[in-house]
């Protein structure tokens, strides 16, 4: 492919100072291309050699605005079209005002007016060229003055997405937006820097190769201390600059055993050599660190998010002036992680106490934790699966004390700490939540594009090319197709590529068609391992036979639904659990904990078998994680387990992030469980033992959280009931000199609830009211309606019924205004000689001379036949509060007991030597009491 380049030097200038230097530094560039890096070379100004038949760069020749403008245009649009183009430019750049005062950046020309930018080449319009050509590839080298306005004001804020997609290209500047280029005796420095970057003793030993990444890297150290800061944004593959000839040509020959796919696992950066086809994503993102302190990736689950960071970008700023800190989870306590990525710069106790104060305290912001951090160096934050944040169970304050803190790294001038968070896509909702971060999520984020073509095809064959082994073309093009039916298929991809290393063609050196359909594809050999490790102990061989127990399926199922946090829906989302926890599931005995921990991970455990993986946190302790996230749609046997009971599951984990918040919050009462979880938690207690996290402490944190809300129930009863008596002891006040009647009726009933309801303390004000109404309240209202005579009357417990019984043989039914409430009851043959009425005022008793005991309801209706057993007067009646036992006293000398039904209990009572004149029972209907003539009770 043809490499065309324009190289520019402007020594002549009408307005501006002239630049001798420009033109000898743009010719060393022209040669250098021209020679080593097989450019066809367009110097401008440029004069013709007439010996060498050759153009150069010349120092006599002014270029003015129109002819540099005309060039440009010419070059991008037509020359270099379809092809690789590089652009260099050594001249004075300068920045003016334009009418709506914002300043623009412009390359000056011979003929440019510094003041309003005529006749000069202004950015916007330079970045506009860039935007409409079709080239293979760009590199522009522009060393002037005010430089990186190019990419800082223009380039980044109008088309370099469209040019993005489109091509690779590398746009590198002198200088900052604001700053100065410099020269030496020699010529720009920047220039200086380009032509060590490319000389011969920095190019790869076994290809002679210089690309641009090479080069950009050698740039950032090299000016380092120089007082301007070399700008950098690139997109796509490193593009080759120059080629000397190979120092050590290396051939591959030698076949290695060691497995360059990562299965399950996210490439780190240990194993960035066998990391490919994501170049372009890593240089977006760097481009992004250059100009911005806090860069999302977005991506689906499975787009390969975390390897980009760990293998792509961190090897490539190892050779930068980044220094990266230790990558952190956030999980259940955000802010405990985010310390322990500080803590190498706060050694020794009083400092981390310090550190903590810093972090925790909210009145603290990032800007006094970073005065601590050296200032010698750019320190980046790696916060791996941010979605963690949303899941982990963190309390919403320290969600917000973790995410302000990161997103105030955009506040701080010249801020020497950046930050990179990975996120699933599917939390992009809860990021609303935010606004600091929605913010940043809008203006900075990297969203992860699919990999497809020429970088997938090399992130399956260029490992294994590596190693010495081959991929099979027939291969190649199946997994191709196959992968177009999966969204999220790299882990998947990368597992069945792992297994297929394990059956590869030992002879032929190579990954097979045949081997891959044997293990079923993409999506099957996943679940076909996933379900072998569940089933065997031996699941290494070919054709396993030792299966594993009932109970060690059992455990392996709970283990797994302990290490996902179950969402809304189908939602479901991976967590880390100490191990300790997870032992927690074979209970209490030592050696089934034992036997769950070689499960776990032990010779034929989960960890072995590549479902799990393992490490240990800041203070030493092991944690076990899923391998990852495409376990949870892909082994099909967890897919069914985690239909089953997700609302019990929800329910314990809101259960243990509870707890833990109590315990974050030094177990404050107030924040123990209550309401309508704490009855979600005891409706469902039984249910929920199975999916306890860790039994005895969430049935302790249980167990208090309800005798807490028991105490603040009791005491809310208490405090209603005591109102209720004030209310009514007022009432009594009120109604004593209107309604005297009613107010010692009230009275007596609130004494009553008051020694029911609260027997330990009769309240001043009912206590009062009623000593006032029995002092003060004089009441008599007359009830007519017997004939002769009164001879017993009884009242129901409520007040509401009046019950009396008269010489006249008949029993009536008096409201408390002195109404009748029924016809007279009539039955008795002579007087009607005692009466009563049960509690709930339904039952009326009565006895008569004529020797019989007569049942009533309140509608004055016989409830039996007329009861029939003393052989003469019956002199007192009673009845127990249920209603269901009545008592009869008579002349003949005897007690009888009755039910409802009018049936004699026991035999008769018999003790008296003469009348029994009054009888009583208690409430419960237990105990009977009997006074008579004979002076005993």
């Amino acid at each position: 492919m043809p490499r065309y380049a324009l190289v520019i030097g402007i020594a002549k200038y009408d307005n501006l100072t002239n630049l001798p230097k420009a033109v000898n530094d743009a010719e060393k560039i022209a040669e250098l291309l021209r020679e080593l890096g097989r450019f066809d070379v367009q110097p401008l100004p440029g004069k013709l050699i007439e010996g060498e038949n050759r153009w150069q760069v010349t120092p006599d020749k002014k270029l003015i605005g129109k002819e540099l403008g005309q060039t440009l245009r010419t070059f991008l649009l037509e020359k270099a079209k379809g092809s690789d183009a590089l652009i260099y430019f050594a001249g004075h750049g300068f920045e003016a005002l334009s009418n709506t005062g914002e300043a623009k950046g412009y390359l000056a020309t011979s003929d440019c007016n510094k003041v309003d930018g005529q006749n000069a080449i202004a950015f916007d319009d330079f970045n506009t060229l860039i935007a409409k050509s079709q080239l293979s590839s760009l590199v522009v080298l522009l060393d002037c003055c005010y430089a990186g306005s190019l990419l800082e004001r223009s380039f980044i804020k109008s088309g370099f997405s469209v040019f993005n997609s489109k091509q690779d290209y590398s746009l590198i500047t002198a200088s900052r937006a604001f700053e100065r280029a410099r020269e030496d005796a020699e010529g720009g420095i920047f220039t200086k820097a380009i032509l060590k970057g490319l000389a011969e003793d920095k190019a790869d030993e076994a290809t002679g190769e210089i690309n641009v990444n090479d080069l950009i890297s050698f740039i950032s150290r090299e000016l380092k201390q120089s007082g301007q800061e070399a700008i950098y944004m690139g997109g796509g593959r490193s593009i080759p600059l120059v080629w000397y000839p190979p120092k050590n040509l290396v051939v591959i020959t030698q076949v290695l055993d060691e497995c360059p796919y990562r299965g399950l696992e996210a490439f780190d950066k240990q194993h960035a050599k066998f990391f490919f086809g994501r170049q372009k994503v890593v240089n977006h993102i760097q481009q992004k660190l250059d100009l911005a302190k806090f860069v999302p990736i977005i991506g689906a689950s499975g787009s390969g998010k975390s390897s980009v960071v760990r293998a792509g970008l961190i090897p490539q700023l190892d050779d930068s002036e980044w220094q990266v800190l230790e990558p952190i989870k956030p999980g259940f306590e955000p802010l405990i992680k985010l310390r322990g990525a500080f803590q190498q710069f706060f050694p020794g106790a009083r400092k981390e106490k310090q550190l903590k104060d810093l972090i925790d305290n909210e009145q603290n912001n990032l800007s006094a934790i970073l005065e601590n951090l050296p200032s010698s160096v750019k320190l980046l934050l790696v916060v791996d699966q941010f979605e963690e944040v949303f899941t982990g169970g963190a309390s919403q304050q320290e969600k917000q004390r973790f995410i302000d803190l990161l997103t105030q790294v955009v506040e701080i001038t010249d801020s020497r700490l950046a930050v990179v968070i990975t996120m699933r896509a599917d939390f992009l909702e809860p990021c609303l939540d935010y606004p600091s971060l929605t913010q940043l999520i809008q203006t900075q984020a990297v969203f992860m594009p699919p990999l497809t073509g020429v970088d997938l095809k090399d992130t399956i064959a260029e490992p294994a090319k590596l190693q010495g082994h081959s991929v099979e073309e027939a291969l190649l093009l199946k997994i191709l197709e196959d992968v177009k039916q999966e969204p999220g298929f790299l882990p998947l991809l990368e597992f069945a590529l792992t297994k297929l290393w394990d059956k590869r063609d030992r002879n032929q050196h190579q990954l097979t068609l045949e081997e891959y359909e044997k293990l079923g594809g993409l999506t099957g050999a996943l679940n076909l391992h996933a379900e072998n490790v569940y089933l065997y102990r031996d699941f290494e061989e070919e054709l396993p036979t030792q299966k594993r127990t009932q109970q060690e399926k059992k455990w392996i199922e709970r283990i797994f639904l302990r290490l996902v946090r179950t969402g809304e829906a189908e939602k479901d989302t991976r967590q880390r659990q100490p191990k300790a926890t997870l032992l927690n599931i074979a209970g209490d005995d030592a050696n089934q904990q034992q036997q769950l921990s070689e499960l776990l991970d032990g010779e034929a455990g989960l960890v072995k078998g590549r479902l799990l993986v393992t490490g240990k946190d800041e203070q030493g302790k092991a944690w076990i994680d899923l391998a990852h996230e495409a376990l949870i749609e892909s082994w099909q046997q967890f897919a069914w387990w985690r239909q089953q009971d997700r609302d019990l599951r929800r329910l314990s984990q809101r259960l243990k992030d509870t707890r833990l918040e109590w315990v974050n919050k030094r177990q404050d009462d107030k924040y123990l469980m209550q309401g309508g979880l704490l009855a979600e938690v005891r409706d469902s207690w039984q249910q929920l033992q199975p999916h306890l996290q860790s039994p005895q402490e969430d049935e302790d944190f249980y167990q208090r959280s309800d005798a807490h809300e028991k105490d603040r129930i009791a005491e809310l009863e208490t405090a209603l009931t005591e109102s209720r008596l004030r209310e009514k002891a007022t009432r009594v006040d009120n109604l004593l000199t209107v309604q005297p009647l009613e107010s010692l009726v009230l009275a007596i009933q609130a004494m009553g609830e008051n020694l029911d309801k609260l027997p330990q303390q009769i309240l001043a004000p009912v206590q009062n009211s009623l000593n006032k109404v029995t002092n003060k309240a004089i009441v008599s209202i007359p009830f007519h309606g017997h004939e002769y005579y009164v001879r017993s009357v009884a009242i129901s417990s409520n007040g509401q019924t009046i019950v009396s019984g008269g010489r006249d043989g008949t029993v009536r039914l008096w409201n408390r205004q002195g109404q009748s409430l029924a016809e007279p009851l009539l039955g008795h043959k002579g007087d009607v000689s005692s009466v009563a009425i049960s509690s709930d005022g339904q039952t009326i008793v009565s006895g008569g001379s004529d020797g019989t005991v007569r049942l009533w309801n309140l509608q004055g209706l016989p409830l039996a036949e007329p009861l029939h057993g003393h052989s003469n007067v019956v002199t007192s009646v009673a009845i127990s509060d249920d209603g269901q036992t009545i008592v009869s006293g008579g002349e003949d000398r005897t007690v009888r007991l009755w039910n409802r039904q009018g049936q004699s209990l026991p035999e008769p009572l018999c003790g008296h030597e003469r009348v029994v004149t009054s009888v009583a029972i208690s409430g419960d209907g237990q105990t009977i009491v009997s006074g008579g003539r004979d002076g005993t009770v």
